[in-house]
């Protein structure tokens, strides 16, 4: 499977690396082992600078619906995406798409990802980075 995913619950944080071709099937499967996992509250990294998918709105929305189905009025922690700045993808569409449900901001590298959890778990955030497609992408 192109997706890999990593529960780290002492530090309270789950880091997903998704690469090669990523089908919604193949995302799906992983958001359903998330929400088995039962780590809503838990900080997120996805890494997707090395992968591609062709994804329509219609499947990003699902894909969001399956995360909103846990217990109600969990806790959802924040999520970092580690995106290419050359290329769109799911990582955009997903923030788009579940703007002002929970914390979620794109990153240029893991260290800037990893940098903004620790500081959103104390209340802090980091300087803006640049625009792509109309969403910030920090660096």
């Amino acid at each position: 499977m192109p997706i890999h995913m990593d529960i780290m619950r002492l530090d309270r944080l789950v880091v997903f690396v998704a690469r090669g071709h990523v089908t919604a099937e193949e995302i799906a499967e992983s958001i359903r082992a998330l929400v088995e996992a039962n780590v809503p509250g838990f900080a997120k990294i996805v890494d997707v600078t090395g992968s591609a998918s062709e994804l329509r709105r219609e499947q990003v929305e699902r894909i969001a619906a399956l995360l909103r189905g846990g217990p109600e009025g969990s806790p959802r922690g924040p999520v970092a995406f580690v995106v290419n700045p050359q290329r769109t993808g799911f990582a955009e569409a997903f923030a788009e798409v579940t703007q002002g449900e929970r914390p979620i901001e794109l990153f240029s590298s893991l260290h800037a990802a990893r940098r903004w959890l620790k500081e959103a778990a104390v209340g802090g955030s980091s300087a803006p980075g640049s625009l792509h497609q109309g969403l910030r992408i920090r660096d």
